[in-house]
């Protein structure tokens, strides 16, 4: 029988009792127009990515290929998921302030 593993909380998810979520992420550079004029229909940006490449030396190829593109898998508890997709880019909330009812 395989297990699973919340890897946001790490509690143990049993599959015939409870749901299990699957949340799948790429992650991928994208190069923009550096002059503000040029059409960007113009520009061959794998070309582009490929000549990045070529300039860097292989020892750092392994270092810029995480940066250019990730993919990612993730199995989430249903309490994770729900306060992943009350949150998804996990961002800081502002603290809500309490007034009287005067």
């Amino acid at each position: 029988m395989i297990h699973f593993t919340c890897d946001r909380c790490r509690r143990v998810i049993d599959a015939e009792q409870e749901l299990r979520y699957v949340v799948r992420m790429e992650i991928e550079a994208v190069m923009d127009p550096i002059h503000e004029g040029e059409p960007q229909d113009d520009r061959d940006h794998l070309l582009e990515i490929d000549e990045i490449l070529e300039r860097v030396d292989a020892s750092d190829s392994d270092a810029i290929g995480d940066d250019i593109y990730q993919k990612r898998r993730y199995d989430l508890c249903p309490q994770c998921y729900r306060k992943f997709m009350a949150n998804p880019l996990a961002r800081e909330r502002k603290a809500a302030l309490g007034f009287s009812h005067n």
